[in-house]
């Protein structure tokens, strides 16, 4: 095999064994779809940010 045409192997738990990214998920696509802004009225539709707790790898099936 040709060293282009070899695949990179996956990403164990999709990256997600340290983070919860399901948090930064919801957080930057639940809430006004990513979009950060201030409206009018001086009120700002995301508020605050939020520090990423660890977490647990996720259980193995035997």
């Amino acid at each position: 095999m040709k060293e282009k045409d070899k695949f990179l192997k996956d990403t164990v738990y999709e990256g997600k064994d340290s983070v919860f990214l399901d948090v930064d998920r919801i957080i930057n696509e639940g809430m006004a779809g990513g979009n950060v802004y201030q409206a009018a009225n001086d009120r700002l539709n995301i508020e605050e940010a939020h520090e990423f707790a660890d977490e647990a790898p996720p259980q193995e099936n035997e």
